[in-house]
């Protein structure tokens, strides 16, 4: 290559360079993917259990259960409203998972066998929730 030849090259070597610097030169920025604080309701506890009925009358007893995590990172815990706002999640959580075992399971198909009368899903739910929320509530007030 002669002389004349590398100077007409050197202007396009220039904008390569120029061309491809920045986008080479940017730092990565490092991908936040932020994890949500949450508790998980649960309905029926082991002690619920489900009995399938059947033509004989035999049933087969199973544990049945549904969980829901409750997030609560965007709530300020300390104060009030926070703290009411996240004892109405646990409730909705609970009505929810306990609707879903319904749905899924219905108590006309298989009864509830829980060794005593007046099983409530909801509240059973709701308490297991509210007590661990509680604990998470009085370590935000410190």
């Amino acid at each position: 290559m002669t002389k004349r030849s590398l100077h007409h090259l050197m202007p396009v070597a220039f904008l390569l360079a120029i061309g491809s610097g920045p986008v080479l030169a940017q730092p990565t920025v490092p991908r936040w993917t932020p994890t949500r604080e949450s508790i998980i309701v649960r309905a029926a506890p082991t002690k619920n259990w489900r009995i399938v009925l059947t033509a004989s009358h035999l049933g087969k007893a199973f544990i049945v259960s549904a969980s829901m995590p409750v997030p609560y990172s965007d709530l300020n815990l300390a104060a009030e409203p926070g703290a009411a706002e996240f004892g109405r999640r646990i409730h909705v959580a609970a009505h929810l998972v306990c609707q879903q075992l319904d749905l899924k399971y219905p108590p006309t198909q298989y009864p509830v066998v829980d060794g005593y009368t007046g099983y409530d899903c909801e509240r059973a739910a709701a308490g297991d929730g509210m007590t661990q929320a509680n604990t998470i509530i009085a370590s935000a007030k410190r």
